[in-house]
């Protein structure tokens, strides 16, 4: 419908009839087209999903064995365990595991090592002294004629050696030292031995 406006506007003869015509129809259009949009839009919801109201439910997470906090721990090798020497541990069933290519013997209790004997006169000799140690060889450390200052550095020294190797270290005579690997004992006769060599006196043992 024409509004008033166009109305007066073609009895003054501003505008013709077709003009009047082609308004309504444009007017018609735009207040069709709003409608159709809402309906298209209202066609494109998807209904809401309601949310269960259950226990959240999630499936249980496999653990392989020998898995702790994402990382893998292997067992053993069998063919690398083997039974204590240690009567009493291996009484109780106890095993031991040794490395591959770097076995190192057990410290021997028997009572059948024999001790190597360095008289030291300068600082270099505790590299001798630590090569025996390594080897789990007891070493007699004869300091009688060894300077002061020379004897602090390789008591010190030494001292260091064996508690990094868990070894002894305790006076046999007079500026005499025995320096020995864990588990290591002389035997009778190599004590003798060295008491011969006037190296190991008993009344001195501290």
């Amino acid at each position: 419908m024409a509004t008033m406006w166009q109305k007066t506007m073609f009895y003054l003869g501003l505008v013709d009839e077709d003009q009047i015509q082609a308004a309504e129809e444009h007017a018609a259009a735009n207040a069709i087209q709003p409608q159709a949009a809402v309906r298209t839009v209202e066609t494109q919801r998807q209904p809401a999903v309601p949310a269960t109201s259950g226990p959240d439910i999630r499936p249980p997470v496999q653990r392989t064995r020998g898995t702790v906090a994402g990382r893998r721990v292997e067992p053993p090798d069998r063919s690398r365990r083997r039974m204590s020497s240690n009567p009493v541990h291996a009484e109780a069933g106890v095993l031991v595991t040794s490395g591959e290519g770097n076995d190192r013997p057990e410290p021997s209790v028997s009572g059948d090592d024999y001790a190597e004997v360095i008289t030291a006169s300068k600082f270099s000799d505790a590299q001798q002294l630590a090569d025996y140690l390594r080897g789990d060889r007891p070493v007699v450390l004869d300091l009688r004629h060894t300077e002061p200052a020379m004897v602090r550095r390789l008591v010190d020294f030494s001292s260091g050696l064996t508690y990094a190797l868990d070894g002894t270290m305790r006076k046999i005579g007079q500026g005499v030292i025995l320096v020995s690997p864990g588990g290591a004992n002389l035997s009778v006769q190599e004590l003798r031995r060295l008491a011969d060599m006037g190296l190991y006196q008993a009344g001195d043992v501290s």
